[in-house]
């Protein structure tokens, strides 16, 4: 009988013991939140934010903008267009904004910034305060900027992922200098990070087939 009580002591010594480690382990866990909703939540990107897509109001125009699911907002088309193609226009930080390029880079930004000099076409998207990718729409033949890059001792190539016409300009030590993206001959946009910590090489390159896809139909 002693060994019989002695034997149901112990058990509840070690379930005691079990649940005070178990209560220890979810007393760890982040206040608020059940242990539970930890496990299953998923970590939310920067590329799971669409946009609703619907007619924005735009600072000094007088037809409304079109924002698309991806967030990229299209202009009003001029009149002038002798074609239906959508053409990308001056304002950079206005057609592709803030939460297109958190979508199609995967990152957070702090801030954009449009450019400094008022004749230039740029918006520079800052992920904190060192690194940032600038996109710059330039009305220069293409062609002078691949010449250009390769008398600088850099090679320029092809990237067959990219789903338009393109140059990849990369630097003697294998890093990406720039990335063009070809809307005609005398047109052009370059992605152009702040140094090599910006990206990863096949960051980079993600970064320019998501763009290069939003705006592959587009002059």
């Amino acid at each position: 009988m002693r060994k019989k009580f002695a034997y149901i002591v112990l058990l509840l010594c070690v379930a005691l013991v079990t649940c005070g480690c178990a209560k220890e382990r979810k007393e760890s866990t982040v206040p608020g939140v059940s242990q539970t909703a930890q496990e299953t939540s998923p970590v939310q990107d920067a590329s799971s934010t669409p946009c609703k897509k619907e007619s924005v109001t735009l600072p000094n125009y007088g037809d409304p903008g079109k924002r698309l699911n991806n967030c990229f907002v299209e202009y009003p088309g001029e009149p002038t267009r002798e074609d239906k193609s959508y053409y990308i226009v001056e304002d950079i930080c206005g057609q592709f904004t803030k939460e297109f390029v958190e979508n199609v880079s995967g990152k957070r930004l702090t801030k954009i910034a449009p450019p400094e000099i008022a004749s230039l076409n740029n918006c520079t998207y800052y992920f904190d305060e060192k690194e940032y990718v600038m996109l710059n729409l330039e009305y220069l033949a293409i062609e002078n900027q691949k010449t250009g890059n390769e008398y600088a001792g850099y090679t320029v190539a092809t990237n067959a992922k990219i789903p338009m016409e393109n140059y990849v300009v990369t630097q003697k030590d294998g890093v990406i200098n720039v990335i063009y993206l070809v809307l005609g001959p005398q047109k052009f946009i370059s992605l152009r990070p702040s140094s090599k910590n910006t990206f990863t090489t096949d960051q980079f390159v993600d970064f320019a087939v998501r763009v290069a896809d939003a705006i592959k139909n587009y002059k």
